[in-house]
């Protein structure tokens, strides 16, 4: 199943798509998450272990995949497809010819690329280390501050990160990101966790 097929299944667009997963038969489903895992917990846990806000993890997460884990089949890059990116997991770990968040997550974080792909707490670690990777040294007193390191042109120094959404995806991601930071987001996902960001109001 393609990223092409799982969209249209999901009944979504390309920006912000809720990525829920799919079987052989077409349905569409959630990856399931280790037995008793929290997604908060594993935010909470991501945030604390690189440094960087809760809030703006969710946040990219919920404009990625809804706060769902896609299976990798359903994300793999495929040449010539404008759905096939190559993006995986909640945090949009890109691997395809032109730009690599997955290889570059799994240097920082010591997590095997596959693992990156389908373990979510592990996909949110890794999206967690690049976003203080792009930060650099130092972090911002003002969440509106961290625009520039999830677009992928942080305070560190280097060559920014370069993706189709998740960290490196651009200014338009970021504002993406930020929208959902300043209006807040909720839902229940299909393994029925409730989930709820709260409002920030105007940050930028």
């Amino acid at each position: 199943m393609n990223r092409r097929r799982f969209l249209k299944l999901s009944g979504v667009g390309i920006a912000g798509s809720a990525l829920l997963g799919v079987t052989g038969s077409g349905n569409v489903l959630a990856q399931e998450p280790s037995p008793g895992s929290s997604l908060v917990e594993e935010f909470e846990k991501a945030a604390a272990e690189y440094g960087v806000p809760k809030g703006l993890l969710m946040a990219m997460g919920y404009v990625n995949t809804r706060w769902e884990m896609p299976p990798p089949e359903a994300s793999n890059y495929e040449e010539g497809d404008i759905h096939g990116w190559g993006g995986y997991g909640i945090m949009h770990l890109v691997k395809n010819p032109s730009a690599d968040t997955l290889g570059a997550a799994a240097e920082l974080t010591g997590i095997p690329e596959d693992t990156l792909m389908t373990d979510r707490g592990a996909n949110i670690l890794g999206g967690a280390a690049l976003l203080a990777a792009s930060q650099g040294r130092g972090r911002p007193t003002r969440l509106g501050e961290w625009f520039g390191a999830v677009a992928g042109r942080g305070r560190a120094p280097g060559k920014p990160l370069k993706a189709t959404s998740g960290v490196g995806g651009g200014e338009l991601y970021a504002g993406q990101v930020f929208g959902v930071l300043e209006a807040g987001a909720s839902t229940t996902t299909r393994n029925g966790e409730r989930i709820v960001l709260e409002a920030r109001g105007r940050l930028l």
